[in-house]
């Protein structure tokens, strides 16, 4: 006979709004949570298992006196500048999860001897720093020039600013959903965010944001680790914001993609309409159109008019398109990260943690660990 448990109704109802399930919904894909609630029957450890997993809630949770206080260590902000007391369920368990593996990986390089980050921080005093000495600060300790573009192609972009981050043991975490059950990420909470620390700072990239905005983002997000100030966004980075850090913020990726005075000398040989401009130069520079009609406008190339017109008509493309996961093993190395495997992976070796820990961390099982090592760095 199964072990039924006492639980109060409180608690399911607590742990299906925590999980961001209502309650007609809640009835619908799990029946027997309104015998629960209406206290006509008790569930059993399995059904309470089950349950937990259907609403995304630890199962220890269930068993508290109290639900406990879930504070993220970043806040995420709306497009207005007003601040998300209550991020998804989705978003919550993102972070914690990059922070789990930022923890770990912290105390492993410093019990492996490595130095903390020198460039963390480096512009906490944004605001009397200028833009173009931000940008060349940022160009010189990751080791590149202004003339970046010409080193790669525009459709493997993506690709060479994360391995020249990593290569600077900045992490980068791209991915459109949490969990090995595939929960998406909304772009309307969270297109990115920043978890700054001297040893391993991580970077999240929201994949569902489409329309060539992955770059700048984390272009971004790159200079809120040199500020020294975690944040999370839910709103479009390239749009004007009246707050200082994010201008700031805004002005100095812009100057490390696509620096002033090479825009200017390109747009004025040009003689093509604004659009068609815009348009050359974002292949000239592999940014986006977006990244290029924002460089017009603060260069007054373009006026607010006409930015905006461009703006409205340019994201109105991708409204309602989904993001395309594309074959296993393209983006897996995205959402993992390489180089954090790769610690992961040289923990494991040295018998510093257990194959299951590893397992965890990479959010990988056994045979697709070891296909990682082969398929990821091809």
């Amino acid at each position: 006979m199964s072990t039924r448990i006492d639980i109060s109704p409180e608690k399911i109802i607590w742990a299906a709004e925590r999980g961001g399930v209502p309650m007609d919904k809640l009835f619908d894909i799990f029946p027997k949570a309104k015998k629960w609630i209406d206290q006509v029957e008790s569930p059993t450890v399995k059904q309470l298992e089950d349950f937990s997993k259907k609403v995304h809630v630890p199962f220890g949770f269930l068993f508290l006196k109290t639900p406990p206080l879930e504070k993220l260590p970043i806040t995420f902000y709306r497009s207005n500048g007003t601040p998300i007391n209550n991020p998804t369920i989705e978003i919550k368990d993102l972070v914690n999860n990059l922070k789990r593996k930022q923890d770990w990986l912290r105390d492993y390089l410093i019990e492996n001897k490595f130095d903390s980050i020198p460039f963390v921080g480096v512009l906490k005093d944004f605001s009397s720093i200028s833009i173009e000495s931000a940008a060349q600060q940022i160009r010189e300790s990751l080791g590149f020039d202004k003339t970046w573009y010409e080193n790669t192609k525009k459709n493997k972009v993506f690709r060479f600013w994360i391995d020249q981050l990593e290569k600077n043991r900045v992490f980068v975490i791209s991915t459109g959903f949490v969990g090995n059950n595939k929960r998406p990420i909304s772009v309307d909470i969270c297109k990115g965010f920043t978890l700054v620390d001297n040893y391993c700072p991580f970077i999240y990239i929201n994949t569902n944001n489409l329309g060539g905005g992955r770059i700048f983002t984390l272009l971004h997000e790159l200079v809120h680790i040199y500020v020294g100030k975690s944040i999370g966004i839910g709103y479009e980075p390239i749009h004007p914001s009246s707050q200082p850090l994010e201008k700031f913020c805004d002005s100095v990726a812009s100057e490390v993609l696509v620096p002033k005075d090479f825009f200017e000398v390109s747009w004025k040989s040009y003689k093509q309409s604004p659009y068609e401009k815009i348009s050359m130069l974002s292949g000239q520079f592999h940014v986006s159109k977006l990244v290029i009609a924002k460089k017009a406008l603060d260069s007054d190339f373009i006026n607010s008019s006409q930015f905006w017109d461009f703006y409205n008509s340019y994201t109105n493309q991708f409204k309602d398109k989904k993001s395309d996961s594309g074959n296993y093993w393209n983006s897996k190395p995205y959402e993992v990260s390489r180089k954090f495997y790769s610690y992961v992976d040289s923990a494991l070796k040295s018998g510093s943690i257990l194959p299951m820990e590893a397992y965890k961390l990479t959010n990988m099982k056994g045979n697709t660990f070891n296909n990682f090592r082969k398929k990821a760095f091809g």
